[in-house]
């Protein structure tokens, strides 16, 4: 067993030290819905989806108006309702990333929905 962690040791050596950065959640199998996808202000729409399925996991919708919900759980499916009082063109994202302790800077955009306000 010693050989083995020499040989290891000597190939990181030799190799130098690699840097893994993951920016997606492996395995994902994250969804976005919405319903309605357009309509007269004030337009009540709900989401449905489900998170990635890894436990330790962060995901945020960003309701493309400067509001968020960070209580999308990463394990069980969601519905959220959210209504837009203002006409426009909204790009909704579901973001999803690993949990480090703290809730991370950078989130990877895992779903997208436009809602259309009249």
């Amino acid at each position: 067993m010693a050989r083995h962690l020499s040989r290891f040791a000597a190939a990181a050596t030799t190799l130098g030290m690699v840097t893994i950065i993951m920016t997606a959640q492996p395995n994902s199998n994250n969804s976005l819905e919405a319903s309605p996808t357009s309509g007269t202000a004030p337009l009540v729409v709900t989401f449905t989806g489900t998170g990635s399925g890894i436990f330790e996991g962060v995901m945020l919708l960003d309701f493309g108006d400067g509001q968020t919900d960070g209580t999308i759980s990463s394990i069980r499916g969601f519905s959220r309702t959210h209504t837009y009082a203002v006409p426009g063109s909204y790009t909704v994202h579901l973001k999803g990333g690993p949990w480090g302790g703290q809730r991370p800077s950078v989130l990877t955009i895992v779903g997208s929905v436009t809602i259309t306000v009249h």
